[in-house]
């Protein structure tokens, strides 16, 4: 009785305390509408509605669905596709949480083609994210896994820790789905401590529940427990109703586990109240799943029968197997309770066709079998009742085919045992050829940065001390021979060009992508150097604004960078131009490079193009571009370069 008291009180608190922090999200809303009645302008209106639809996603899905279509609708008229991916995404985060994923991964993949059309990275990067926590739910733990590191990848090249941080996280959720629970605890013990660091309250009150989940796994219930109060705090101070009902769930799981059963009962309809404001079915059914191995363990199996048969609905809806296994192994003990041999027989089968569909047609076979020895049985006895002889065969036979059914269903489950967990082998080993393949990047790019600094301090530094040298001797004797002076001049000439190069190299090498500034930037250098060299000649260099944004590999910008400061030296040293032209611009789905000259031009009928035009056009080729060279006697030659981007 006392403990009894205990709850109440309990459950008394925080459903103070809860409805006190949910009027935080029903103030903006009654805010936003109370706007909306003053008639805004179309984008103003749209924006409201997108609002509406994030803000009543805690409070009321189906409020939350239905301001949503009004913010598409509205989005549409106005054509301002920013709003109308971000409403996409809103949706889609609503089907989320109310459990359909099917209608959440079609808005988050109508988002993303609008947010890939705009080249938005960090907003593809977002749903990136949310289309692997569909994966997860649905058990797909690779491509899970692939999109997160996909997203995570671009979030650290930006230095955003806390979208960082948050997709960590739900690494660490996939690895406590796959049984690596060490892994999780130090995943998302890092989120948490750094959730906690900054205040990060909404976050940390997913992540301190996904913790006690691993806690819970690793029967730690102490710190597990410890977690969940943590999550339903936090939660609560924010109005997230669907993290309150998930750590009412999980504190009664934890009950339900030290046999308290009452008390358990009591968290899981307290859960189960708060997540019936979200209208979201699948929760409700996981709910009334532990509401109704609660009722079993009381021995309320009517009770615990109307609960199962509801959720088994929704349950084979999603194809969530996992739970129908616990539903189905439910039904039968309630259906053995309620001496219904008929329902027991009905859901055996319903199970061995859930855990093995290639086994389907042997199973229903055997049982046909044993249906028709038992029914044969049966009516043997029926007919030779009063004789003890017959009466003693039958009850043999009726306990052998009882054995064969029972060892052929553990036969299976044996066999079904195995089979999962060789499935787990393999996710596990494509999970850890994946960090792998990660690892192995790395260590390469720590190779070439070796490298290059080796380059930088070895090569370069017996460069220098060669053009130090041959300066020496040039200053320190009265060298008359003309040609020796000649000679020496070359050789420092070509160390500094030398050095020039080199430093080209580690600058390609230092990076894993190139942008196209850092190249226009290089290309510059280039002119300018050429300008000292040759001031009689004009250089006009032009780019496309629109090439901002374009990355090329080390090996793709070296390439292109290497080809123009060719072609602009072959301008200089044999065209006697009076002035080069370099232009670059984007045509469709192409770059093109342009260099041309005013000189001298060649008939390229005539004359063999040399080793410099063919290295070109083989270090544009092997990029996958296209080199064409066109010149003319008294015109100048053009050099075009195309290149896919």
């Amino acid at each position: 009785m006392k403990q009894n008291k205990t709850i109440f009180l309990f459950f008394i608190f925080y459903s103070f305390f809860n409805q006190v922090q949910a009027q935080d999200a029903n103030a903006i809303i009654e805010n936003l509408k109370i706007e909306l009645k003053s008639k805004p302008d179309v984008r103003r209106k749209a924006t409201i509605y997108s609002d509406l639809t994030w803000y009543y996603s805690t409070v009321s899905i189906d409020s939350a669905l239905h301001y949503g279509e009004k913010a598409i609708q509205e989005s549409r008229k106005l054509g301002d596709s920013t709003i109308l991916a971000q409403v996409y995404s809103d949706v889609g985060a609503v089907y989320f949480r109310k459990g359909d994923f099917q209608n959440s991964k079609g808005n988050y993949l109508t988002a993303y083609k609008i947010r890939k059309a705009k080249k938005d990275y960090k907003g593809l990067a977002k749903i990136n994210n949310n289309l692997a926590n569909i994966y997860e739910k649905n058990q797909q733990y690779m491509p899970a896994m692939t999109s997160f590191l996909d997203a995570l990848q671009y979030f650290e090249s930006v230095n955003d820790e806390k979208n960082s941080n948050t997709i960590k996280g739900n690494i660490g959720l996939v690895l406590l789905k796959i049984k690596n629970y060490s892994k999780a605890l130090k995943y998302i013990s890092n989120v948490v401590q750094y959730q906690e660091k900054n205040n990060f309250t909404e976050d940390l009150c997913v992540s301190c529940l996904n913790l006690g989940n691993v806690y819970l796994q690793m029967q730690d219930t102490v710190n597990a427990l410890r977690l969940y109060n943590k999550s339903l705090k936090s939660c609560s101070s924010v109005g997230n109703k669907k993290g309150i009902s998930s750590a009412y769930n999980n504190i009664g799981a934890i009950n339900t586990e030290q046999k308290k059963s009452k008390t358990a009962l009591a968290f899981y309809i307290k859960s189960k109240q708060v997540r019936e404001q979200l209208n979201s079915d699948l929760d409700k059914a996981n709910f009334d799943l532990n509401i109704a191995k609660e009722y079993i363990a009381n021995n309320r199996f009517t009770d615990a029968e109307k609960l199962l048969l509801a959720t088994k609905v929704i349950f084979e809806k999603e194809k969530l197997t996992e739970k129908l296994q616990t539903n189905y192994k439910s039904l039968i003990t309630v259906y053995t309770k309620l001496n219904d041999s008929d329902n027991v027989s009905f859901y055996v089968n319903k199970l061995i066709a859930l855990n093995n569909q290639l086994l389907e047609s042997l199973v229903l076979k055997q049982t046909a079998e044993l249906e028709t020895k038992y029914q044969t049985t049966k009516k043997e006895k029926l007919l030779v009742q009063k004789e003890a002889e017959t009466r003693q065969k039958n009850i043999l036979l009726i306990g052998i085919s009882t054995l064969v059914f029972l060892v052929a269903l553990i036969g299976f489950l044996i066999y079904r045992q195995q089979k999962l967990k060789n499935k787990q082998q393999e996710q596990e080993f494509e999970l850890r050829s994946a960090i792998s393949k990660i690892e192995t990047q790395s260590k390469l790019q720590e190779q070439r940065l070796n490298i290059s600094r080796d380059l930088h301090d070895n090569i370069g530094s017996q460069l220098t001390f060669i053009i130090s040298s041959v300066d020496n001797i040039k200053y320190a004797f009265d060298i008359d021979n003309i040609k020796l002076d000649t000679k020496l001049s070359n050789i420092s000439s070509f160390a500094k060009s030398t050095i020039e190069e080199l430093r080209d190299t580690i600058w390609a090498m230092n990076n894993n992508e190139i942008t196209f500034e850092d190249l226009e930037s290089r290309i510059h250098n280039c002119i300018e150097k050429a300008k000292v060299a040759k001031e009689e000649i004009h250089f006009l260099f032009t780019t496309d604004p629109d090439l901002g944004e374009v990355k090329f590999s080390s090996v793709e910008g070296m390439n292109i960078y290497r080809t123009i400061q060719e072609a602009v030296n072959n301008s200089i040293k044999y065209a006697n131009a009076s002035q080069i032209i370099i232009e670059v611009k984007k045509q469709y789905n192409e770059i093109q490079i342009v260099i041309q000259d005013n000189g001298l031009g060649f008939d390229e009928t005539t004359i063999e193009r040399g080793n410099g035009l063919q290295n070109m056009q083989l270090r544009i080729e092997s990029i996958g571009g296209k080199f064409n060279l066109v010149s003319e006697l008294g015109i100048g030659t053009k050099i075009t370069l195309l290149l896919d981007k």
